[in-house]
């Protein structure tokens, strides 16, 4: 079976893509990518400017199944509303689906817990869809895209809709997180934005590439949430990481105005298909530590 990957060398398709390598082997996998992936065989994306006859003639006239991670993703509060960057999502994905693939049977596109509209209780897959950013607006566009596309050419989809990620690589985004991670690391204090009461779930990124993976198998058409186990508030999350610390460091409440939002998940729905059991998140978190650690030289 050939699987076409985009996005393998971000920080969710390369945990993706290795995980894949594993239980499929290199030869039955191709890479989409504007870099040279090594280990597999890599198409060149061409940033997508490519005609409908490309992927075909690039090989990959046989995939059976098309995993679609790559995508802009704001790395910064400040890019959730960048128009260019977000009509790229749609207008990319747009030529992936009407390039010639015609033994594909299943499309596994990586969505985002964005697509929702803003919420105090608990939130699973019935929740209303009104994105508040651009972003999220281009996700459910390619969402709606990838089914209709899949309704018409007669094969299966999964929607996966990832919610806040966190492991090894995560760095390269302005998240809480990896900046208390780093100053952790880097044994300087830890700052929260008002009371740290907010509550959020995260999921680790060894996690999501097995529920990535799994919904290979899938025989249904289905839309899951792919989101944690355990949720904690932004005070919680910043003692455990202070827990790991080898010298003193304080924890910093610098006040703010922007009333708390709390995210939390029924995953049932991704319990009951894709993976039973997580990684506990104060273990993920050391991991992401001790490698924050290495990477810093500390």
């Amino acid at each position: 079976m050939k699987i076409l990957i985009t996005g393998a060398s971000g920080f969710v398709g390369s945990k993706v893509l290795d995980r894949l390598k594993l239980i499929y082997g290199t030869e039955s996998i191709i890479a989409l990518s504007s870099r040279s992936i090594e280990g597999v065989k890599t198409v060149d994306s061409h940033n997508y400017k490519f005609g409908r006859n490309y992927l075909e003639e690039s090989g990959c006239g046989d995939v059976k199944v098309l995993i679609h991670i790559g995508a802009f993703i704001p790395k910064a509060a400040k890019d959730v509303d960048n128009m260019e960057l977000t009509t790229e999502n749609i207008e990319n994905t747009q030529r992936l689906l009407q390039s010639r693939m015609e033994q594909l049977e299943k499309i596994i596109f990586i969505s985002t817990i964005d697509v929702y509209a803003r919420c105090q209780g608990t939130l699973d897959e019935t929740m209303l869809t009104v994105p508040s950013t651009l972003y999220g607006w281009s996700k459910l566009y390619c969402e709606e895209m990838v089914k209709k596309y899949c309704i018409e050419k007669k094969c299966s989809y999964e929607i996966l809709r990832l919610g806040h990620v966190y492991g090894e690589g995560e760095e390269k985004y302005k998240k809480a997180m990896p900046s208390m991670i780093n100053n952790a690391v880097m044994g300087k204090d830890l700052n929260i934005y008002g009371d740290g009461k907010a509550v959020r779930t995260f999921v680790y990124i060894d996690d999501v590439a097995e529920a990535i993976v799994n919904a290979i198998n899938l025989y249904e058409s289905e839309t899951i949430n792919v989101v944690g186990n355990e949720s904690v508030t932004i005070e919680e999350l910043a003692k455990m990481i202070q827990s790991f610390a080898d010298r003193q460091i304080n924890i910093i409440h610098t006040p703010s105005d922007v009333s708390n939002v709390n995210y939390v998940f029924d995953n049932s729905k991704m319990r009951m298909h894709l993976i039973q059991s997580f990684t506990p998140l104060e273990a993920g978190l050391k991991r992401e530590y001790d490698y924050m650690k290495e990477k810093l030289g500390q």
